[in-house]
């Protein structure tokens, strides 16, 4: 498949020539905001040149930085961080070359080997964008989206679309990138693109289960129940193991109030240990499996199973602000007020109500820490 996708590109590369990243950026607004109404990115421009840009985390904390020179392309240092501020990759460019690139653990130790990290590197060889370009920015745009960096997809995969037919995508190998799109705008919560190139890509790929489990996904995002299970059913008619639209449909029942269910298709989900690297990716989303099942653990009256789901979640990412006010609830509930109140602390730290839009953590303390 790889083999057929790269000999269609390097057909289409013959016919296309050099063209500037930046240009990619005329007419974008200076600044894009999350639905609950938080920054996502601050763009700066000079005289219609971007000058660079910078993306945030739903808490405010700043996800990326890049700089751009006077020609439109990538330079200087560039940096991609974890939600707790700790530096996840470093690039190194000059003019638009990746000269250097190193990635880290949440704990600040050098990866080295990864498949997925070498073949990004391979790509980067054959950038900047030029002739003979578009297989390496579709082959990069696929491993980034993989490794949850959604902008810099996004950032491959609309050059490609600036460059060619619509039409001649749907008839290409290319048309899986419709799929990948839609996942990084919903990464992104620019839901409105998510729902086009979702449709786009199940017009395509109609019996494809992953393109259906995320339209469902997509749809539980925008509260849109009855359709979101339509999906996520019709996916488990082609696979019933498909272990993503389990995880779906217990986020969907828990958020509907089914929480004995929830707490069933969350197990199934937990069950499949390929579930328990759903994190590395998505390195910013709070409600993950552990988070889930504790919280359900928490609702359906099982507060110390509740604790050791949490506490797991707290380790692949320790500023999950939501797992921290689980836990609150569960303390406060126990009567240990201590823990109760140092979890509620960490909750704000991590701004547990700017992102979710709500001021419960800031009422918590007032009402039961500091009250007392």
């Amino acid at each position: 498949m790889i083999k057929v996708i790269i000999g269609g590109l390097l057909i289409l590369n013959s016919l296309l020539g050099f063209s500037q990243r930046g240009k990619l950026y005329m007419g974008y607004p200076t600044e894009s905001y999350y639905k609950n109404g938080n920054l996502r990115v601050l763009r700066s421009f000079k005289e219609g040149q971007i000058l660079g840009y910078k993306t945030f985390y739903k808490n405010g904390s700043i996800r990326s930085n890049y700089v751009f020179n006077s020609k439109g392309y990538h330079d200087s240092i560039a940096n991609f961080y974890y939600p707790n501020g700790n530096i996840k990759t470093e690039w190194k460019y000059k003019k638009d070359v990746v000269k250097k690139r190193i990635d880290y653990t949440l704990e600040g130790k050098v990866i080295k080997g990864k498949k997925d990290y070498n073949k990004i590197k391979k790509c980067n060889d054959f950038l900047p964008y030029g002739p003979d370009n578009l297989r390496w920015a579709y082959n990069r745009a696929k491993l980034n989206s993989k490794l949850g960096f959604h902008d810099e997809a996004l950032e491959d995969f609309n050059y490609i679309l600036s460059k060619v037919k619509e039409e001649w995508i749907k008839q290409s190998p290319l048309r899986t990138m419709y799929h990948t799109m839609a996942i990084d705008y919903a990464a992104t919560e620019d839901y409105e693109n998510a729902l086009i190139y979702n449709y786009k890509a199940l017009g395509i790929e109609y019996n494809n289960q992953a393109v259906l489990n995320n339209l469902g996904s997509l749809l539980l995002r925008v509260k849109d129940y009855d359709l979101a299970l339509k999906f996520l059913d019709e996916c488990h008619r082609i696979n019933p193991e498909n272990y993503h639209a389990f995880f779906n449909k217990s986020k969907l029942y828990l958020e509907t109030g089914n929480y004995q269910k929830a707490l069933d298709f969350i197990e199934k989900t937990i069950a499949d240990e390929r579930s328990h690297k759903l994190s590395e990716k998505h390195i910013s989303e709070e409600k993950t499996i552990w988070v889930t099942r504790g919280e359900l653990y928490y609702i359906l009256g099982r507060p110390d199973e509740a604790i050791k789901d949490l506490q797991k979640a707290l380790v692949e990412n320790p500023a999950n602000s939501y797992a921290y006010r689980c836990l609150s609830l569960i303390y406060k509930s126990k009567g240990d007020h201590i823990k109760a109140c140092d979890a509620l602390s960490k909750a704000e730290e991590y701004k547990y109500d700017k992102i979710y839009n709500t001021n419960e953590v800031e009422q918590l303390k007032n009402d039961f820490c500091l009250a007392n």
